[in-house]
């Protein structure tokens, strides 16, 4: 059983599709009507046009069309800037994917490995362990109690939670202050505080001044900018082994933490200096918001920390986002209140024999690396080993329900 069919989940489910006595038990439930869908949600929601990570980051396994091939074969659909980025990766250049080429490669591999036959959509709602029993009870909010051997919990990341400011602020003028994915409207004339340090808020920057209005960035530290969202030596072999030989859980936290703190593409950086410089964009560093109250005009008045104040029409926050944990049994702790400790030879969750960890609740065993998108492959390669010796003997049918299965969330018709 798979819960998530984002692109972790799904990666996954293709890697497992090509061991044929783990394919016959594959379930994957996934909340949205899309396979992968709240990802490309959020980069419709942020408006970015461009994957982060290489054309070698994909959801296909090795022996399937990779992404580069799939970028060949549709060059005449690319615009001239996207077909040298082509030759760059092919001949093991950095290069910059398309997104519309990562959607369409995933929703091929998708089809390719018949995700869709195996898709319920289910809003899982808790996954605790089985009394008396080996195995685990998946609660739906549809109503059904899914009883599996097996569990990979490839939930992914969910919205970081908010400053209390910002959350008071939320509720009081909620109108005004937004997250970033809400994919606000943005409207000329309109000031708009963007607040945050990442990828997502140097695209709403560059959305506000498309619309013709007029930023003000607000940022706790001082931004920085990197190829990855991480050092890539972490996507490496090498670089995970480091960080597996780190000394104790609280270095790897602290790597990890690190490592996930906002940063923005390179190419970004001279685009932003000069709009700063030019008096475009107003930007606050090493400031944080102290208080948001509704001014006599109908704006909302910001207090930062640097003594400054800023006079908004909307407020919209890029904060981040962190590892959902939700699902995970009540009894998991978890370090730095986000990473749950997994068994490093089978990514099991520790205390929790059966239940897998994948994506970002994974970080712990295989670092930075395990939320980007190769890291459905780094989690595969250590859990179908697992799996086929869990497995070993067994019979083919490995789950079994309780409650209305069929009515509440039906095979094939909810996802697509």
């Amino acid at each position: 059983m798979i819960i998530g069919g984002g692109i972790i989940g799904s990666g996954i489910a293709c890697h497992l599709w090509h061991v044929p006595s783990l394919r016959r038990r594959m379930i994957l439930l996934e909340k949205h009507s899309f396979l992968a869908g709240q990802f490309f949600q959020a980069m419709n929601a942020t408006g970015q046009r461009v994957m982060r990570s290489p054309y070698e980051h994909h959801i296909a396994p090795d022996g399937d069309m990779q992404m580069l091939d799939f970028a060949r074969l549709h060059l005449d659909q690319l615009t001239s800037l996207e077909r040298e980025q082509v030759w760059l990766g092919l001949s093991g250049q950095r290069a910059v994917v398309p997104l519309d080429v990562f959607i369409g490669h995933s929703t091929h591999m998708i089809g390719v490995h018949q995700l869709r036959k195996i898709a319920y959509r289910a809003r899982v709602i808790s996954v605790r362990p089985d009394p008396g029993r080996d195995g685990y009870l998946i609660a739906t909010a549809e109503g059904p109690v899914i009883r599996a051997k097996t569990v990979i919990l490839a939930a992914g990341n969910r919205e970081a939670v908010w400053p209390q400011v910002f959350s008071e602020a939320a509720r009081r003028y909620p109108a005004q202050v937004c997250s970033v994915y809400a994919k606000p409207a943005l409207n000329p004339g309109q000031t708009i505080a963007v607040v945050g340090s990442g990828l997502s808020a140097a695209h709403t920057i560059l959305r506000a001044l498309e619309a013709g209005a007029r930023p003000v960035w607000i940022l706790r530290r001082e931004e920085r900018y990197r190829c990855a969202d991480f050092d890539t030596a972490y996507f490496r072999t090498e670089g995970i082994a480091r960080f597996r030989r780190l000394p104790s859980l609280a270095r790897k936290v602290g790597t990890l933490l690190e490592e996930s703190r906002g940063s923005i593409m390179l190419e970004f950086l001279p685009r932003l200096g000069s709009l700063e410089e030019a008096g475009v964009l107003r930007v606050h560093r090493h400031a944080t918001v102290l208080a948001v109250r509704a001014s006599a005009s109908g704006r909302l008045e910001l207090n930062l920390s640097s003594g400054a104040d800023e006079h908004v029409d909307l407020v919209i926050l890029a904060t981040g986002l962190s590892p959902d944990t939700q699902l995970l049994p009540d009894e998991v702790e978890l370090l730095a209140d986000r990473y749950p400790v997994l068994e490093d030879g089978t990514l099991e969750v520790s205390g929790h024999p059966g239940l897998f960890a994948a994506g970002p609740l994974a970080s712990l065993t295989l670092g930075p690396a395990a939320k980007n998108v190769d890291g459905a492959r780094l989690a595969a390669q250590v859990i179908i080993p697992a799996l086929i010796e869990k497995f070993s003997g067994s019979r083919p049918a490995s789950f079994t329900v309780r409650g209305n299965f069929a009515v509440s969330f039906p095979l094939k018709a909810g996802v697509r």
